[in-house]
Parts: structure tokens; sequence; C-alpha cells
């Protein structure tokens, strides 16, 4: 009974263990700033490692794969990749983050509590200046704005300009709430009433001010994606993705940016193509002479005629490797040949292949097949009556030889792109 229990202890747990799968995504992160050694990155989750520190830029087979853009300016361009809209991660936690409650205890903790209350003209001139300052504020924001419509990038600078606005402006709501906390100690004054008025105005401009800065500078991402797509179990060998950039207010598409596609090399995982040739084969049909034999009268001495070490054959083989990161990939393969004299033989062998999108390949290993042998019975240098036709007997016999090769592959380089799907190139 025991043991049944921790079988179906066992056997449920690994269903459970199978069930959590996580897929990891690898993000190829792209700076659209000026370029620098960084300009890629290859990220995994908070980990980004340089491309200058990788040979390729590419992705386990195993991985989704998305692409982020940073330090773009989305006030200024759409960007996509190939046809499709990148999709947005907004800051919509960032954006909620202000509050007429937030201002009031921030008002309250910065009030002053002095012993003698502020008086009905100290307050009404503090408001005049808090007015004034919104103007200020309100035409820097506006600036701010024209001047990142006009930019190609949203930098470091700009980041902390924005915060600074949007800081600047909290403030002076606080300082509003601030002024009508003060008020509500003068409320026997005859100007309360009229005070009271000019501040909440005050109060609503200071308001307006941040739903402007939040409208304007908050409500776009500075940071964007495509959706993860996944290629696992797909016989490819890279993706391909274009980034294009369109002015928003014009529409009309920078032709000059990002004019070359990106390809993603995918690495790990079984790969299988074709490749054809030109192979050796030290398989062949062996040819045979005569010569009189002086010792007996009617008698012919076999001789085997020198035909070198190799015949010429052309054929193809199947190629199955593991995708690495490298321009030399060691291979298994197995194929067929056609020799000189149309005899089929089979190889099965291994090699390289050099080069990542024309592929040569090298291979060599085990030929076999059936050739041509002296029969059984007779012997090269032995004397023998071949009869009125004088042919040498021969018979077909199934041998293993060895063989090198260099073919071409003729399986073009598959890649998947981001907007079409698979297709090849």
């Amino acid at each position: 009974m025991k043991t049944r229990l921790i079988i179906l202890y066992l056997f449920f747990g690994f269903i459970g263990y199978g069930q959590n799968t996580r897929l990891h995504t690898k993000i190829i992160e792209v700076d659209l700033s000026a370029p620098h050694k960084n300009s890629i990155k290859i990220c995994e989750d908070a980990t980004c490692t340089p491309l200058y520190d990788s040979k390729w830029l590419s992705a386990k087979c195993s991985e989704m794969i998305a692409i982020k853009l940073i330090n773009g300016n989305p006030f200024k361009y759409t960007y996509k990749i190939d046809t499709k809209n990148i999709s947005f991660f907004n800051e919509k936690a960032e954006v909620q983050k202000s509050s007429d409650s937030a201002a009031t205890v921030a008002a309250i903790s910065t009030k002053s509590f002095d012993s003698e209350p502020i008086t009905i003209n100290k307050i009404l001139l503090e408001n005049q200046n808090l007015d004034h300052s919104l103007d200020r504020l309100n035409g820097d924001v506006d600036n701010f704005y024209t001047i990142l419509k006009q930019k190609n990038t949203f930098v470091e600078a700009d980041y902390i300009k924005r915060h600074e606005l949007r800081n600047t402006a909290e403030k002076h709501l606080a300082k509003a709430f601030e002024l009508l906390i003060n008020l509500e100690d003068r409320q026997t004054d005859d100007a309360y009433f009229n005070t009271k008025e000019h501040l909440l105005a005050t109060k609503e401009k200071a308001t307006q001010s941040i739903q402007a800065i939040v409208h304007l500078l908050y409500t776009i991402d500075l940071e964007v994606y495509n959706l993860p797509i996944d290629v696992q179990g797909k016989n490819i060998d890279v993706i391909e993705f274009k980034l294009r950039r369109f002015d928003k207010e014009t529409k009309d598409e920078d032709l000059d940016f990002a004019s070359t596609p990106y390809n993603i090399w995918i690495k790990g995982g079984l790969k299988i193509d074709v490749s054809a040739g030109i192979f050796f084969t030290s398989l062949y049909d062996e040819e045979y002479d005569k010569r009189d034999d002086p010792a007996t009268a009617g008698n012919k001495i076999i001789m085997l005629k020198n035909s070198g070490d190799y015949d010429m054959a052309f054929g193809s083989t199947i190629n199955t490797y593991i995708r690495m990161n490298s321009w030399i990939v060691p291979i298994l393969n197995f194929g067929a040949v056609i020799t000189q004299n149309e005899k089929l033989q089979v190889l099965l062998g291994g090699g390289v292949i050099l080069g990542k999108q024309e592929r040569i390949i090298f291979s060599a290993g085990i030929s076999m097949g059936k050739v041509d042998r002296i029969a059984d019975g007779y012997q090269v240098g032995g004397s023998y009556n071949l009869g009125d036709s004088g042919n040498i007997p021969t018979q077909s016999q199934f041998k293993f030889g060895n063989f090198f090769g260099i073919t071409y592959n003729l399986s073009k380089v598959k890649k998947i792109s981001l907007d079409k799907g698979i297709e090849e190139n």
C-alpha cells in the first residue's frame, strides 16, 4: 500500500511540476539615441548583456522573443516593426500618483503653526505670487512640449526635466491648499469670502496644471515593446525585423531611419537541411587486364589496372546539426551519390559547415555500395584459361570504403518575420 501511495505522489507531483513551466522571454533592446557600443543589448529579465560581448545577435530556440525600443521620441514619431505598430505598456501607475488628498496632506505637513495667525493681506499676496508662478510653469510646460516634438530622441535630461515640471506643479498645488487651510483661521474677517474665492481659483489652476503635464508628458510611453513571439519547434535560422519611423503630424515615413533589417539568429535546437556537390569515394569498380602466360600455352595472367585511390561521384547529403553562434558548425550527415560508372553508394559521416547566409560544407566518412570485383576462384596474378571469349570473370560485391566531399547548402536561410511569418530568403 505504501509503495502505491509513493508512486501516485511522484506521478501527480511530476504532472504538477510540468504544469508550472514558465516561458522565458529574451528581450532585444534597441537604443534609438546616438549610436554607441551599447546601442543594442540582449536582455534577460532585469539583466542586460551588451551585443559587443556576443558574436551574434541571437536567441535560444526555446525562448520567446520581444523587441524593446528605448530613447526614442514618441512625442514626434510613431514607431513600427515592419507594418505593425509596436505594442505599448503605459505608465498609468505613475500618472495616477497625484490627487487632491495627497496635496492636502502635503499642505498640512508644511503649514506653519506660528503664534500669530497669518493676515488676509499676506494670504492674498502669496496667492498672487503663486498665480504668477503657475503662469510661468504653464509656459515652461508648453515650451518643453514644443521642443520635444522637434527632437529625435527623448534622453535622460528630458526625463529629469519632465519630473521637475511635475514636481513643481504638485508643490504649487500643495501651497494652494496650505493657503486655504491658513485662511480658515480668518473666517471672522470681512474679506474672508472674497479671498477664499481667489484661493479656490488658484487651487483649480494648479490642479489643471498637473492634469496638463500628465496629459502632455506622461500618457505616452517612452519604452515600448512588441508582444513576444514563439519560435519553438520551427525549423528556422533567423528572425528578421525592420524598424520604421513615421512623423506623427505628417504621417510620412523617415526612409533613412534603420534602413537595414535586424537579424536575430536562433541558437540551439536541431536543424536539418540538404546540400549537394562533388564527392571522392574509395569504392569503385576494379578494372583488369591480361597478358599471355609464357609458361603455359593458351593461359592468360590476370593483372589489376592502376586506377588510383578514389573515384569521383556526384550526389547530395542530408545534414543534421545544432544551431550555433559561429561561422563553423559541426554536423552529422548521410546521403547518396552516383559514381562515374553509374553505381549508387550510400554515405554516412560528419563534417563542418562554413558560413551563415551562403554555406559550404566539408564532410568525410564511410561510403558503402556494390562494386565489381574479380570472381571467386580467380585472383590477380593468377594464370587462367579464359576460353574463347577471353573475358575476365567478375562479380558484384557489397563493400565499405571512405569518402570526402565538398557540397553547397541547397536550403536557403529560413527567416521568420515579426510581421509576415515564416518565409524563405
